[in-house]
């Protein structure tokens, strides 16, 4: 496990109040991934098996609306994705794709749903933050 991993996983709010038994099994099924600029991260429309945490680089979210491509949010290290898909088993309601050369700490699928189970705080951090995303994509599809 590299240290960039295990840095960007323990410096997230989400994960700052897990035991070190939730942040290491965090870290065992977390890889670190490269993108260089326009690299798609996650594609509108396709299923998400990873949360995205931004280790280092920007990110840049967006999604089709009403015949035009609407631009959601930039969004630089600490920040994630992802959850939305994971979370619900759905597609992906945005394109997300490096801004610049970005890094990304991608935590597998079972591990997250494992936490979700048993840690209701994160569970209830992520349904806001998926919550308040919906309403804010909504907000800028519809302008």
């Amino acid at each position: 496990m590299s240290d960039l991993i295990a840095t960007t996983i323990r410096e997230l709010p989400l994960f700052k109040p897990l035991s070190e038994e939730w942040l290491n099994r965090l870290c065992e099924n977390a890889t670190l991934r490269q993108f260089a600029v326009g690299e798609h991260i996650i594609d509108e429309g396709k299923m998400v098996d990873e949360l995205f945490v931004v280790a280092a680089g920007t990110v840049r979210v967006w999604t089709k609306g009403l015949g035009k491509d609407v631009e959601l949010k930039q969004l630089g290290p600490g920040n994630y994705v992802g959850e939305v898909s994971l979370l619900s088993g759905k597609t992906a309601t945005a394109t997300v794709e490096a801004a610049e050369t970005t890094s990304i700490v991608a935590i597998g699928r079972t591990a997250i749903i494992s936490l979700v189970e048993s840690e209701d705080s994160v569970r209830k951090v992520l349904e806001g933050v998926t919550l308040a995303r919906a309403k804010d994509t909504l907000g800028k599809v519809l302008q």
